[in-house]
């Protein structure tokens, strides 16, 4: 086998091991990033196709990563980069999330109609005072209490100091915890 001959054979194989790669990470993360985006940009249609801009990005653009937790913060940092993005060349437009249907529970199914209907009303309450919240509050409860990133990470996401990250996220539990009450629900 010639030089050339073996070059192309270890090129094939590395790029076989690059999309097997990208395709793990893309089933791993894909409803995390959608709904990330869905809770930010309040746009079910718009957060299917930043997600999809998303993993683009990630194709052309592979990373040099050490370890899972880096991983985790490199693929939201990318989402949001493309989120801001758009929301940059759209002028800061955004659009009431409507069909929330993307955006998974983490409450399991109950057979009593009555509980059924009170899980549903504390989730519509509870996704109103979210989208209330600024964008910048609304980004670490996303992606703390609903993508289970650690302050750490999301540390690395946003960019900023981890203790910057704990003090969004307390004062946006408070904010929450005020406008839950304003709607005459106590659960946060």
């Amino acid at each position: 086998m010639s030089t050339t001959a073996r070059e192309a054979a270890i090129a094939a194989k590395r790029t076989a091991r690059v999309k097997s790669l990208f395709e793990s990470v893309a089933r791993r993360f894909y409803a995390g990033v959608y709904n990330y985006l869905c809770w930010m940009s309040r746009d079910a249609s718009l957060a299917e196709d930043l997600t999809q801009e998303t993993f683009m990005r990630m194709w052309e653009h592979p990373p040099e990563l050490r370890g899972e937790r880096a991983l985790n913060a490199w693929v939201f940092r990318v989402a949001r980069n493309e989120f801001l993005q758009h929301r940059r060349r759209a002028g800061l437009a955004t659009v009431t999330l409507e069909d929330s249907a993307g955006v998974e529970s983490a409450s399991e199914p109950s057979s009593d109609p009555q509980i059924r209907l009170e899980r549903e009303d504390l989730r519509r309450a509870v996704r109103g005072a979210v989208e209330k919240l600024p964008d910048h509050y609304r980004e670490v409860v996303v992606l703390h209490n609903l993508e289970g990133l650690s302050l750490t990470q999301i540390a690395e996401v946003l960019e900023i100091p981890v203790g910057t990250v704990k003090s969004r996220r307390a004062k946006a539990l408070s904010m929450l915890r005020h406008l839950l009450q304003e709607v005459g629900t106590d659960e946060v």
